[in-house]
């Protein structure tokens, strides 16, 4: 038999170019999405951090390499490292509630804060990159289905594009996705020469954008303006991520709970394992052409139920 690996690398095709990163909330297929299916993974017996598992999505992923964890469940709450063809560093995923390998630090992190989600990722850029051309965001395989009501699903995208500013949103397609430049959605961006970067374990990380040049090199361009330079597909061409620096990306959020999969919009609450239609969330990072430079999922044990009900 042919390693499910080998199978699906021979499947992949290239992402074919957004021409906007306007959200909407409708659009027609422009890529093959591929993704770790729910019988590929560990017995939820053998879940660590059991109703949840991170783990690396394997088909678009065939080349990256997490160090020690491989295909296996990645830690939650302390970092790990990776490496891809386009990236090398290491990857930090909080999330309340949920059982962590650092539960001391996770409720330092977390007290007295409304956010729940925290996600950093810290490393090197193996090629001089556009920072036009870095995304982040979620893609799905499949339909979703069971969609809220129109207006609450209006809501709902309004809510994820306050959190991921020039989002572009695709609900309404055999392949939905969420896709935002990185540079743009980031809570937190700095760049720092190799030995001075910060420890990504701590409860604060600071700003620094410096490294860019422009009008980021005084390093005193507030988060928000820096949101809205490069979250601005035009204007952030001008600016590159080199091959030098040790950058690090922070990403927090208040409105999707992992313990329970929903997604909290303050008047309602929507289940997402259903809505998914069994799929798993991402932390991705990949380029506009389609190369990733890295992919994580995030499973909870509920997806897997879904996931069987398809099958009956």
């Amino acid at each position: 038999k042919r390693s499910i690996t080998s199978m699906i690398s021979k499947s992949v095709s290239s992402l074919i170019n957004h021409k906007s990163m306007k959200r909407m909330i409708s659009g027609t297929d422009k890529s093959i999405v591929l993704a770790r299916e729910a019988y590929s993974l560990p017995d939820v017996k053998e879940w660590p951090h059991r109703p949840l598992l991170v783990c690396l999505n394997t088909p678009f992923c065939s080349n990256h390499k997490v160090q020690i964890y491989g295909l296996g469940s990645c830690p939650i709450g302390v970092p790990f490292k990776f490496e891809s063809d386009l990236f090398i560093g290491q990857c930090l995923i909080r999330l309340k509630g949920a059982s962590s390998d650092d539960p001391e630090g996770d409720e330092e992190y977390f007290t007295g804060r409304k956010r729940i989600f925290q996600s950093v990722i810290q490393g090197q850029f193996k090629e001089k990159v556009n920072v036009a051309d870095v995304l982040t965001g979620h893609e799905f395989s499949r339909p979703l289905k069971n969609l809220p009501h129109p207006w609450v699903l209006k809501t709902a995208t309004n809510f994820i594009g306050k959190v991921t500013p020039g989002a572009n949103i695709v609900v309404h397609t055999n392949q939905p996705h969420v896709e935002a430049l990185l540079s743009g959605s980031s809570q937190v961006i700095r760049g720092d020469m190799p030995g001075n970067e910060p420890d990504i374990t701590c409860k604060n990380l600071s700003e620094d954008c410096s490294v860019l040049g422009g009008v980021f090199q005084d390093g005193n361009v507030p988060v928000a303006r820096r949101k809205r330079i490069l979250s601005n597909p035009t204007r952030c061409k001008e600016y590159s991520f080199d091959c030098e620096t040790v950058y690090t990306f922070e990403f927090y959020q208040n409105l999707f709970d992992a313990s329970t999969y929903s997604l909290d919009l303050g008047f309602t609450k929507i289940g997402c394992s259903g809505v998914l239609n069994g799929q798993p969330i991402q932390w991705l990072g990949k380029m506009r052409d389609g190369r990733y430079l890295w992919n994580f999922q995030l499973w909870h044990e509920k997806l897997l139920k879904v996931a069987s009900l398809d099958k009956s």
